[in-house]
C-alpha cells in the first residue's frame, strides 16, 4: 500500500491554478513522497495530455450519493462537493488522503506534512477559519441598539439543508474549510460525514452541503478529527500574510510568523486568474510587491 495521496480538482478555467499546486508538490521534490491524482471537471484533450505528461491519474467524478436532478442542471463542477469524501474510492490503495481545491499551493510543507500527522494520530484533520489574524467573527444586522439578524457561513447553510433550529446552535461554531483535508483509509468517521452529506444535499444547495456535514459530524456527531492552526490553510482573503526575506516563504502577519503550510485563494478572483500584485510587508517591515500565486514573486 502506497502512503499519501493529494487529491485535487479542475476544469479548464481552473486549470492554470492546478498546475500552481503540482508545481508546488514538484518543485519541493514532495512528488517522491506524495503521489498525486486529479478528479477531471471536463477537462480538455489537450489538458489532460498534460496530466499525463507529467504521470499524473485522473478520472471524472460521479455523484456517490443520491442528488436530485433538480438541484444540478449539467452544473458538473458540483460534483467534487461530494467526490473529495469519496477519494479512496477513486484511487485506492493510500494510506492517507489529503483533498486540497485547485486555489490552493503548498509553500511550507512542514506545516503542511500536519494534515498527515492528524490522519494517522486521529483518522481526519482539517483548518477551521479561526485566527487571531482573522478579525471579522461573522457579519450581524442591527436594528437601533438590537442584533435582528446574525450571518454566519454555519447558520446560512445548516437552516437551509437541516433545519433552522439545528442553523441557530451551530451557527456561532468555527467554520470548518471543505477545501483542504485529510483522513486515513481506516476512518470510521467517513461513514458519518457521508451520511451528514447525503442528508444535507436533499434539502439545501449541493454548494456548501460538504460545510454542512463537516460541522455536523464534528461538532455534533464529535467524529475523532485534529483541528490544525490556521496557517495550515491560509485564508488570504481574510488577512494578508506576511513575507520573509530570508526563507522565501509567506509567512502569518504576527509573531512567531509561522511559515504557512497552504496558500488559500478562495474568493480573490484577481489574484486567481489575473495574478494580481499586492503590497506586501516583510517581517522586518518593509513593504514589497508580490503575486499571491506560486512562483510568482
Amino acid at each position: 500500500m502506497k502512503k499519501n495521496l493529494i487529491v485535487s480538482s479542475a476544469d479548464d478555467k481552473y486549470f492554470d491554478l492546478l498546475i500552481d499546486l503540482i508545481n508546488s508538490i514538484k518543485t519541493s521534490n514532495k512528488d517522491e513522497f506524495y503521489d498525486i491524482a486529479v478528479l477531471s471537471i471536463g477537462l480538455s484533450h489537450e489538458n489532460q495530455k498534460i496530466l499525463k505528461d507529467l504521470n499524473i491519474n485522473f478520472k471524472d467524478p460521479v455523484w456517490n450519493i443520491k442528488v436530485p436532478s433538480y438541484k444540478i442542471l449539467g452544473r458538473d463542477h458540483l460534483k467534487t462537493q461530494v467526490a473529495r469524501f469519496f477519494l479512496d474510492d477513486y484511487f485506492p490503495g493510500y494510506e492517507n488522503y489529503i483533498w486540497m481545491d485547485s486555489d490552493i499551493w503548498i509553500n511550507d510543507f512542514q506545516g503542511f506534512e500536519l494534515y498527515v500527522k492528524g490522519s494517522e494520530k486521529s483518522g481526519f484533520a482539517i483548518t477551521p477559519q479561526v485566527d487571531r489574524a482573522y478579525h471579522k467573527l461573522m457579519n450581524i444586522k442591527w436594528f437601533g441598539i438590537f442584533p435582528v439578524k446574525i450571518n454566519s457561513i454555519n447558520y446560512k447553510n445548516i437552516s437551509k439543508s437541516i433545519s433552522r433550529r439545528v442553523g441557530r446552535d451551530f451557527a456561532a461554531y468555527a467554520t470548518l474549510n471543505a477545501g483542504c483535508f485529510s483522513y486515513n483509509y481506516k476512518f470510521e468517521g467517513m461513514e458519518i460525514i457521508r451520511k451528514n452529506l447525503q442528508q444535507a444535499s436533499q434539502k439545501g444547495r449541493i454548494f456548501g452541503s460538504d460545510q454542512v456535514a463537516l460541522c455536523l459530524s464534528v461538532f455534533r456527531d464529535n467524529i475523532s478529527a485534529e483541528l490544525l492552526p490556521a496557517y495550515c490553510n491560509w485564508m488570504c482573503d481574510y488577512h494578508l500574510p506576511k513575507y520573509s526575506p530570508d526563507s522565501k516563504r509567506f509567512v502569518e502577519p504576527y509573531i512567531p510568523h509561522n511559515p504557512i503550510a497552504c496558500m488559500h485563494l478562495a474568493g480573490m478572483n484577481e489574484d486567481r486568474f489575473s495574478n494580481k500584485s499586492h503590497s506586501i510587508q516583510t517581517i522586518e517591515g518593509e513593504k514589497i510587491m508580490l503575486k499571491l500565486r506560486f512562483n510568482s514573486r
